[in-house]
């Protein structure tokens, strides 16, 4: 339905802006939506039951498209109507939460970054406003700190919290992010950087002390979610060539790797099923740990390195936050069960996938011209 909706709206929104504007890619996010489409197939080819994989299929293959005009449309406030939208049709899929409050975040979203743009061209307080808006939006897309909403272990991930902030977030925060930046002057990037630093990490302390302390593996995955993404706010926060380029690689880690490892443990100790011990959940934890020489290890080597640039104290903050990051990383491996049959290949996979990307992070940069 999505899908829908945005190919509808498409040729209303061509009269107001310019063809080409609709179709033009940036190429991390060109690469973020390819990794988003190969997620959609991994994690359909994990699913046991026929029914359940057609409609995560046809659900998924929505999303894609969706995400799709997302990102390719420039102009912000027409980003932000079909993030309405969006939302909203997303939130008319059956879950254990109300509509409304499933439609809340991309609704306030929407709204942050509408004002943020419109008022971005004023000098003064109102363009420093404007500026903080347009931080938040970013922060709101993904339903990040202080945005969180509850967590239910039991809601289909086609309409859970997953949906945004591991699935339509990633492409969209990167792009929004080249959009909005370059028409910002320099105090207006100032307070931009700035509050997604402070927000990055509030994050990645809010997540992985979260994570390791709560009683809910559901809402330790959650905050794993929130870790990663205060890696990504930083990132995008430091105006630093190796600060965008640690971001744009750990939203290719939460697309290709902890989307995928989290849909695989729902139907396993999230539900109530034993545990993973022994030198599976081993791997899985090293995984999840960023450990060399799998997906997060040069995301953390970049993010060091343009924090050091920048500032000493940020980079000990950030190395602190790292460390933490170890303690929930074995119990999440362990919520992902003891897979058979396609679930295995589909963990082996992932594993695999993580590998690639930590062993080949410049052909990744190369691809997405960083």
């Amino acid at each position: 339905m999505a899908l829908t909706i945005a190919v509808l709206t498409a040729p209303a929104l061509s009269s107001l802006l310019p063809v080409r504007d609709l179709v033009r890619l940036p190429a991390p996010s060109r690469v973020l939506l390819i990794a988003s489409a190969g997620a959609v197939l991994l994690t359909v080819g994990m699913v046991p039951r026929p029914v359940a994989r057609w409609d995560l299929f046809a659900g998924g293959l929505g999303a894609v498209g969706a995400m799709a005009v997302l990102v390719a449309v420039t102009d912000p406030l027409a980003v932000a109507l079909l993030l309405i939208l969006t939302g909203f049709c997303c939130a008319v899929r059956p879950g254990s939460r109300p509509m409304a409050v499933r439609a809340r975040g991309p609704a306030f979203a929407a709204l942050l970054l509408g004002v943020g743009w419109g008022l971005h061209g004023m000098s003064g307080s109102l363009g420093r406003a404007a500026a903080l808006s347009l931080a938040l939006s970013l922060v709101a897309v993904g339903g990040l700190m202080p945005y969180l909403q509850d967590v239910d272990a039991d809601e289909p991930a086609s309409s859970s919290y997953l949906l945004w902030t591991g699935f339509f977030a990633p492409a969209l925060a990167l792009t929004l992010s080249l959009r909005v930046l370059p028409a910002l002057t320099a105090d207006q990037a100032t307070i931009f950087g700035g509050t997604l630093v402070g927000l990055g990490l509030l994050n990645l302390g809010w997540g992985a002390v979260g994570a390791w302390r709560t009683s809910c593996d559901a809402d330790a995955w959650r905050h794993s979610f929130l870790a990663d993404w205060g890696l990504v706010l930083v990132g995008l926060g430091l105006f630093q060539p190796e600060g965008f380029a640690a971001a744009y690689l750990a939203l290719l880690s939460i697309v290709m790797v902890r989307l995928p490892l989290y849909v695989l443990a729902r139907p396993g100790s999230l539900r109530g099923e034993p545990a993973a011990r022994g030198t599976l959940s081993i791997v899985v934890a090293v995984v999840l740990a960023g450990a060399a020489p799998f997906a997060g290890f040069p995301v953390r080597l970049l993010l060091l390195q343009a924090a050091t640039r920048v500032a000493w104290p940020l980079a000990v903050l950030l190395l602190a936050g790292m460390v933490l990051w170890i303690a929930h990383s074995l119990r999440l491996a362990r919520t992902v069960g003891s897979p058979r049959g396609r679930a295995a290949l589909g963990l082996w996979l992932t594993i695999g996938i993580s590998l690639a990307l930590g062993l080949f992070p410049g052909a990744l940069r190369a691809a997405g011209g960083l």
